[in-house]
């Protein structure tokens, strides 16, 4: 863990953040020599590093016996990087020791990233969120940073050196080494967080960095809160759901939105480029004309005698004659052209189609590729005022082994523009949307998963909810079971609804583990269970444990598969009067 724990560190910082925070959001790498006075105090002796001396190593590479990926990958750069310029290779290995012993702080070693040495959270000590370290302490060459960003520029840096200074059998260094410079401006930013520990700094896509500080307390968020008001910010808004607690800050530059998950005593910090943010309540204004709805499209159809199965997509109208749409289906002009006709067939005035809200959950073709083709063809049909998602990084897809799984974030973005007019949002756990007679509660996205490995595509789905005329719907999307299980976690029993969704369609919730998404049913005790799929793949779902549950929970009064056809409500909803054929209990 990186701590910070007296009040020195923190002074130190607090000072630098006072210039920080008017730096663009580019991400730079500079680098700076720094006179050893500008140094926390060590005791270590004058002489120079003699790092390899007379063809050995003097000292050997260490990283956290579990550590990150970019760690490792450090941790194995520096020990190239050595070898390639002396013909030394330094040995590599990992901080690990008993629980009843102590490191050795006597012994000649590189430090690389977050490790259990002291010494590698001291080096932090004067530099920014945003920034990286290569500099001795005591006995130890440490080389850190809080992003991982940050290290692999941190590893660059010690890399000029080598270049500069090594020959064959010898590498020196000198006793005042310090090399640090800024890899991230936008999390330099963010003003320091005093208390608990940096667990890590996360790039969550379109320039948004991700601060988790675990072991903090509501008091600490609290008091981060203020100083985020006091580094400039203006609080835009701000929510609580269970005990956790939500709030938007902003400012010419950029956006800050900070969290507190109470189930995990830790805060979710994220700063991002001043950006389109969700409406305020007060902002809602809108003329109440019919009775609000609820449709789920039945997308599954005959292709030369071969069923072709369901994507999903929802269709919620407003009372104004507006519309709500979650995700589409496949890249089927069928699939754009069903949605386009359920609007029309729907509308108020078919000349006049309006969606307030169209929800991407994530990056599946069953999902988002309807959305693309009704950009392509239906754009100047329909008005559309905001398209919302919440995508990955390409690091974070690419280091969970996706490659280009997922890879379209960008291009759904970009589609939003065909729409004259609208505007993308990404969400962010905490947001809430005032939509006409809707309020939409982002409950989870792939931020709340942070810094995990990205390796079941799924796990980035969001997790949100959709109140409407006195009811609650859980749209789970294809939810994974470890969304699912944070989403309990942080929810409870306050996930109880009138609808929910079936994640993933019925099918695998990314591990032989289930135990999320059954909480996630079981909270949600919804007397109608909404199940996106075609009847062909629904037959041969109830050998499923997870699917089981959901169809024997007592609550469970009505299911509806989606199969081919459509299946509409008039809101408020009494289970059992639809007239559609359900699955009864």
């Amino acid at each position: 863990m990186l701590k910070r724990s007296t009040a020195l560190l923190i002074a130190l910082l607090a000072v630098m953040l006072l210039t920080a925070c008017g730096g663009s959001a580019a991400q730079t790498d500079t680098t700076t020599d720094l006179t050893s006075a500008d140094t926390p105090e060590t005791t270590a002796p004058a002489e120079e590093l003699a790092i390899i001396e007379n063809g050995a190593a003097n000292y050997r590479i260490i990283r956290h016996e579990e550590a990150s990926s970019a760690a490792v990958k450090a941790a194995t750069r520096v020990r190239e990087l050595i070898g390639q310029e002396t013909g030394v290779y330094p040995d590599l290995s990992t901080d690990w020791h008993r629980k009843d012993a102590d490191l050795d702080h006597t012994t000649l070693e590189i430090l690389v990233g977050a490790t259990d040495y002291t010494e590698s959270a001291s080096a932090l000590a004067g530099i920014l969120y945003g920034d990286y370290i290569v500099t001795r302490v005591d006995n130890k060459l440490v080389i850190n940073a809080w992003c991982d960003a940050g290290l692999e520029a941190a590893v660059t840096a010690l890399g000029r050196e080598l270049f500069n200074r090594a020959e064959a059998g010898s590498f020196t260094l000198p006793a005042d080494i310090r090399l640090t410079g800024t890899k991230v401006d936008i999390v330099n930013a963010l003003p320091v967080y005093d208390g608990g520990n940096v667990r890590a700094i996360y790039d969550a896509g379109n320039q948004n960095q991700v601060l988790i500080v675990d072991d903090t307390t509501p008091d600490e968020y609290a008091a981060y809160r203020r100083a985020i008001e006091t580094a400039g910010y203006t609080l835009y808004t701000e929510n609580a759901i269970a005990d956790n607690r939500f709030a938007t800050y902003v400012s010419d530059q950029y956006v800050i939105n900070a969290g507190y998950y109470a189930y995990e005593t830790a805060s979710r910090i994220i700063i991002e480029p001043r950006t389109t943010l969700p409406a305020l309540e007060d902002e809602n204004k809108y003329e109440s004309k019919i009775q609000p709805s609820f449709a789920m499209l039945g997308l599954e159809h005959d292709s030369n005698g071969v069923l072709v199965q369901n994507g999903l997509c929802f269709i919620f109208q407003l009372a104004d004659g507006s519309y709500i749409v979650v995700d589409g289906g496949f890249p089927r002009q069928r699939d754009a052209k069903a949605i386009y006709d359920y609007l029309y067939a729907h509308a108020p005035d078919p000349n006049d189609i309006t969606v307030a809200g169209w929800f991407i959950t994530h990056a599946h073709s069953d999902h988002y590729a309807a959305y693309n083709l009704f950009s392509q063809t239906y754009a100047d049909k329909v008005k559309v005022e905001y398209v919302i998602g919440n995508f990955p990084s390409d690091t974070a897809r690419i280091e969970g082994g996706l490659g280009t799984e997922g890879s379209v974030g960008p291009q759904i973005e970009q589609n939003v523009a065909r729409f004259e007019g609208a505007q993308f949002i990404k969400a962010h756990t905490g947001y809430q949307f005032f939509m006409r007679d809707a309020r939409i509660e982002v409950l989870y996205t792939l931020e709340s998963y942070a810094p995990g490995v990205l390796s079941y595509f799924n796990t980035t789905s969001l997790i949100f909810t959709v109140e409407i005329a006195g009811q609650k719907f859980n749209i789970l999307g294809d939810a994974s079971n470890d969304a699912c299980n944070i989403a309990y976690k942080m929810y409870g029993d306050t996930l109880k609804s009138d609808f929910v969704q079936t994640a993933h369609h019925g099918y695998t919730t990314g591990s032989t583990a289930y135990g999320g998404v059954t909480a996630v049913y079981s909270a949600s005790a919804a007397p109608v269970v909404l199940w996106p799929v075609g009847e062909k793949d629904y037959a041969g779902m109830s050998s499923r444990a997870y699917d089981a549950h959901l169809q024997e929970l007592a609550a469970t009064k009505e299911i509806f598969v989606a199969g081919s056809r459509e299946v509409r409500f008039m809101l408020p909803y009494a289970a059992g009067t639809s007239g559609y054929a359900s699955i009864l209990k």
